[in-house]
């Protein structure tokens, strides 16, 4: 089910309907229930995956909190149970197809005629694995770890953590020790839980529906084959990656926004995912705002095992380089999502090389306002360029088109920038009306740095915000809230 389909809107409303008059143990299981139909609603036979993966964890934490300390053998066979069924599940659906394609293509180069159609399952990805696996390993750790003191003890309340729906399909990655308690204690729901609740469900729906699905359709046609064959300018393929970066940052917070509001009308609190990181000046502060849940996910279950930056500056580079590589593989079973996450991971380490020439250039800027500013954007802007041109491999969608993307823009269609500055009215119209939707959240964005519009709305007198929601509202039906799927529903 769609959080951007007419058929969501009547489940959240029957969902709410029903919801507030029941008592407090009767609401777990109601969610519970209600977030397995969501769930359910693409493919029924699904439910057997994640309600598998539920039942695993929960087996795994209580068994592993039941063993003693000093049984360290026995402990660990748990944990390694966990981790099998989900990495396995996740391995299968995800990667196999992948892995074994690398193989038969590894077999040809040796001589060897491989059958792929023999040997491909061309398996449908189940939606929300990659996140619903993650969060239910995290507990299985968390209890190993002792982190977690005391596993959940009813089955319910543990299920609703792992397909809690607002944020089931494509988070945030919620932790065990932040939201299962919430379903234990007794419901309680405030005047600003839902006035939050309200605005950044419709905040969510207008930047999906009025700018995401705008950017969308304007780009589609650039990654189209007929397109392709006819040729495509470096100005046309740097514009297209342009927007796409634009879009992507749209989308997928905006799916953030309604996930965090409908936790808050159901009275509980979803962690934040991002913070302000459409405008940074370098890519490692981009990811410290970016997917923050799935970040400290990485952070605390891959990157500190791994030795973190204890172990000396190369080890430190190396491991920031594993977490990117599973980060891109994580992301999709492609060769051009392992070039992203690598990528990626290479510019984060160049920043830690360059850094230090640069920062007396910092200094000096921000000696005055003016200057500092100038610094700031300046630096943003060439990072906003380089995360696009990283993005070539996470939006085009096989390795021919984004090693033509590649062509177009660094090589051979370089000579097309000029001529956009002198026939700009030449240029595709629904790519340079996309520029002035990226114009658009750049204001916006910046606005909310500077002056925090969403505090001021939320405690601005309640007319105020009910003019504001009022106003949402509106765009909203004049635009429709049909459209693309959000992007990350994919991984």
């Amino acid at each position: 089910m769609l959080f951007n389909s007419k058929i969501f809107v009547v489940f959240l409303a029957l969902v709410v309907m029903l919801y507030y008059p029941l008592p407090q143990r009767a609401k777990v299981w109601f969610l519970l229930a209600m977030s397995w139909l969501f769930y359910g609603f693409w493919d029924p036979s699904l439910l057997g995956l994640i309600i598998l993966s539920t039942f695993v964890d929960y087996w795994c934490g209580r068994s592993i909190a039941a063993t003693p300390a000093q049984d360290t053998r026995r402990r660990k066979a748990w944990l390694w149970l966990s981790l099998v069924v989900n990495l396995g599940m996740l391995g299968f659906f995800k990667y196999y197809d992948f892995f074994v394609g690398e193989l038969i293509d590894l077999g040809g180069v040796l001589g060897l005629a491989l059958d792929r159609d023999r040997y491909l399952l061309e398996l449908l990805l189940p939606v929300g694995i990659s996140f619903y696996t993650f969060q239910t390993m995290a507990y299985t750790i968390d209890v190993y770890r002792g982190d977690i003191q005391e596993p959940e003890r009813d089955f319910a309340r543990f299920a609703l953590y792992v397909a809690f729906f607002p944020q089931l399909v494509a988070g945030p990655v919620e932790r065990a020790p932040h939201l299962l308690p919430q379903f234990s204690r007794p419901f309680r729901l405030s005047i600003p839980m839902v006035k939050q609740g309200v605005f950044l469900i419709l905040l969510g729906f207008v930047k999906k529906v009025v700018i995401a699905d705008r950017l969308a359709r304007a780009i589609e046609p650039w990654y189209e084959a007929d397109i392709l064959r006819r040729g495509i300018t470096g100005a046309e393929a740097a514009a297209a990656q342009l927007l796409f970066t634009c879009q992507i940052y749209v989308d997928f917070s905006s799916y953030s926004d309604i996930a965090i509001g409908l936790g808050l009308l159901l009275g509980y609190t979803i962690r934040p995912n991002f913070d302000l990181p459409f405008v940074v000046p370098s890519i490692p502060e981009r990811w410290r705002r970016w997917h923050i849940s799935m970040s400290h996910w990485f952070r605390d279950y891959i990157f500190i095992p791994l030795g973190g930056s204890r172990k000396g500056e190369f080890r430190t580079q190396a491991n920031i380089m594993a977490v990117m590589f599973l980060s891109g593989l994580w992301h999709g079973a492609s060769n051009n999502f392992v070039v992203w996450g690598l990528l990626n991971g290479a510019t984060m380490v160049i920043h830690k090389l360059v850094r230090p020439p640069f920062r007396s250039l910092e200094k000096a800027a921000k000696r005055n306002w003016w200057t500092g500013r100038l610094h700031f954007y300046t630096f943003s802007w060439l990072t906003f360029c380089l995360i696009a041109a990283i993005n070539i491999f996470f939006r085009c969608p096989d390795w021919p088109t984004a090693m033509l993307y590649i062509d177009a823009i660094f090589l051979s269609g370089s000579e097309s920038y000029a001529a956009v500055i002198t026939d700009w009215k030449d240029f595709p119209d629904a790519l340079a009306r996309g520029g002035w939707w990226v114009l658009f959240v750049f204001v916006a964005h910046e606005a909310e740095r500077y002056f925090r519009v969403m505090k001021q709305v939320l405690e601005a007198p309640t007319w105020r915000w009910a003019v504001a929601c009022l106003a949402a509202f509106l765009v909203i039906l004049v635009f429709g809230i049909s459209g693309p799927q959000f992007i990350y529903y994919q991984f």
